[in-house]
């Protein structure tokens, strides 16, 4: 298991599992509402699918995104959603993702860049929730008054 600052666990090694075995992993993260999908599915003329992704509020709704992008496939055999509570730095670190990265560049030549990519646009998502956090943004309020005494960004 692994604790974040927030003291959260994950559980690596059924993760781990996860990766290796399953067609359909979303990820969520703390800091922001987007999600990375990863679809391992492939066929001769579609590859697996790596994507930085909008939230859905259900299950259903995910899977209707998917008929209407990944529809050739139909419905995955299983699908896996799992909260990150830690940073992108460490995913990107501790290699979190390698055993779905190995089983997509297995049937990919693109699925090692896809992967790189979406690490990248996460990186960028947590950056900047991170700096809107700090100074002010839409989806932050202040507690503290700036120095005319108005709310900071006002």
């Amino acid at each position: 298991m692994a604790h974040s600052e927030n003291g959260l666990q994950v559980d690596l090694e059924a993760l781990r599992e996860r990766l290796e075995n399953a067609d359909l992993i979303v990820i969520g993260f703390h800091a922001f509402p987007e999600r990375l999908l990863l679809d391992a599915r492939s066929s001769p003329s579609e590859g697996p699918l790596v994507a930085v992704v909008a939230p859905v509020s259900s299950v259903q709704e995910r899977y209707a995104w998917l008929g209407k992008h990944r529809s050739s496939f139909g419905m995955p055999d299983d699908f896996t959603f799992a909260m990150w509570p830690h940073s992108i730095a460490l995913i990107r670190e501790h290699d979190v993702l390698a055993p779905m990265g190995e089983r997509m560049a297995a049937v990919s030549n693109e699925a090692d860049l896809a992967m790189s990519r979406a690490i990248a646009r996460l990186e960028v998502l947590e950056r900047r929730t991170i700096r809107e956090a700090v100074l002010g943004g839409p989806s932050w309020e202040t507690l503290w008054p700036d120095e005319d005494g108005d709310e900071a960004g006002d």
